[in-house]
């Protein structure tokens, strides 16, 4: 379960956070003048998490290899992507 709390009463209950986070898997997001900046999680949601990234940009290294692609075509072929998005977002709206 996911609970928001002010940076001023997490300070304020840092142990009674953590102690949900590591008994009861509770996750927190701390905000601070209202706005989130920051989440206290599970370390196994966080190691998950570094796994999953880590293997995300593997298998983007491992594309661009078998692309056989420059960096400046890559990021050319990039922002033609952005471009055909963007065009296809702005004929939705008008629609």
């Amino acid at each position: 379960m996911e609970k928001t709390i002010g940076a001023f009463e997490a300070r304020r209950q840092f142990g009674q956070i953590l102690k949900g986070v590591s008994g009861r898997g509770e996750s927190y997001v701390v905000e601070y003048h209202g706005e989130p900046v920051a989440a206290v999680v599970p370390l196994r949601i966080y190691e998950q998490w570094k796994r999953e990234r880590q293997a995300f940009f593997d298998n983007m290294r491992a594309a661009q290899e078998r692309a056989n692609l420059s960096p400046e075509e890559a990021d050319e072929l990039v922002e033609d992507a952005i471009q055909a998005v963007r065009r296809e977002a702005r004929q939705g709206a008008t629609e």
